[in-house]
């Protein structure tokens, strides 16, 4: 992947002193007003937004639809805005649950005439923009008690003598607009598709108190991973006779321990660009792996990872290291990975020697005390192709 490939569009948000306090977020196009849910997600997973906007808060304008499509970042501070004119008393349960939730809501352009006061009173910020309102009907505006008891962005200022009056009238505010910052394109590099969520399970999965639900929340982030979850326990090898409907129940059939495996599966399955015949070698190794595993050490455990990791330089044309940077693996998995030490390093240093038809560095000697012979490490071998082929069909 390019390292200037275009992320997003940034726009400055400044105070009165002229100071950046925020970044309001376009789509690449600079086009559109509001913002599809299949960018904005892909804003979250995609892309280190903590390290590009250098922690400031992120403010992005929405629908109440793309709205429950999205995840709560806990870890950023971002404001979502949602058009005054789409919203009414009829939404006041949904709005009143997402603030439950710990969303931060902004309205964009809201008239105290035309909203009742329960629905503004949800909403933390308020967004008033100069090519909607004059300047003097907006400072008539924000003197209302509903919008002055709100943090005020102001956007679309285009001169001097706007920005003066603004700053003067609305010494708290935050403004934006063609005169104070342009619209510059954020280049950069994505990271890891799905590595954001891949980070929050493992970290869950440390946590011996976490619960399927939690686990599921989040799988929920992303539609097409909680779609292939739920898939998955139509499979002969959980033999499910139920409908499962959602990724909470596909967990608890699945089985925690068997998660990140499958997670991981899905994660490589959604790389574009690469052979078909690339994730069927990843998924062979990996169940080499955690056949050969299965014999030597029945105990342990982590060898299905190993395999499959193994081929992330493939997938993601980056250094393993990195790619192993901030994932937090067991220190046995990343050893065997960068390594090749300890018994999982073992296993993935014969597996990759018999993919390779480099007998002489099988230690067939030691695999014979294990009553592992050249002919029982072929069937190894030969299975894995065979439930590799199976995995492959999700």
């Amino acid at each position: 992947m390019k390292n200037n490939e275009v992320l997003f569009c940034r726009e400055a948000v400044v105070n009165r002193f002229s100071e950046t306090t925020a970044y309001n977020i376009l789509h690449p196009s600079n086009a559109i007003k509001g913002q599809d849910a299949a960018f904005l997600s892909s804003l979250f997973v995609d892309i280190n937004l903590t390290e590009i906007t250098q922690q400031k808060t992120i403010f992005f304008l929405s629908s109440l639809e793309t709205l429950y499509n999205l995840p709560l970042q806990t870890h950023i501070h971002t404001v979502t805005f949602l058009n005054a004119t789409e919203l009414s008393e009829v939404h006041l349960d949904e709005l009143s649950e997402f603030r439950l939730q710990g969303y931060q809501l902004g309205i964009i352009n809201p008239s105290p005439d035309t909203l009742p006061d329960v629905v503004l009173d949800i909403f933390s910020y308020a967004l008033l923009t100069l090519d909607n309102l004059t300047i003097d009907d907006l400072i008539v505006r924000v003197k209302h008690p509903l919008i002055a008891s709100k943090k005020l962005w102001v956007n679309k200022v285009e001169n001097m003598e706007q920005f003066t009056q603004l700053k003067e009238k609305i010494p708290n505010g935050q403004f934006s607009g063609s005169f104070i910052s342009k619209v510059t394109p954020v280049k950069g590099k994505r990271i890891l598709a799905y590595k954001a969520i891949l980070i929050d399970l493992l970290v869950a999965l440390n946590d011996r108190e976490s619960s399927p639900r939690v686990l599921a929340g989040y799988i929920e982030r992303d539609p097409t991973l909680t779609y292939r979850i739920i898939k998955l326990t139509h499979k002969a090898l959980y033999h499910s006779q139920f409908n499962v409907s959602n990724a909470q129940r596909a967990i608890e059939i699945i089985g925690v321990r068997d998660l990140i495996k499958w997670v991981g599966l899905v994660m490589l399955s959604s790389v574009l660009g690469k052979p078909d015949c690339l994730f069927s070698m990843a998924v062979s190794r990996a169940c080499f792996c955690q056949s050969l595993s299965a014999v030597l050490f029945p105990n342990l455990e982590g060898a299905f990872l190993v395999g499959l990791f193994s081929y992330l330089p493939s997938f993601f044309d980056e250094e393993l290291p990195i790619l192993l940077k901030d994932l937090p693996l067991d220190e046995n998995i990343k050893v065997a990975l960068l390594e090749y030490k300890g018994n999982l390093g073992g296993i993935l240093k014969i597996v990759e020697a018999y993919e390779s038809g480099r007998w002489e560095n099988i230690p067939f000697d030691q695999l014979a005390s294990k009553d592992i012979s050249k002919q029982s490490l072929k069937d190894l071998y030969v299975k894995s192709l065979k439930d590799a082929r199976e995995m492959g069909t999700l």
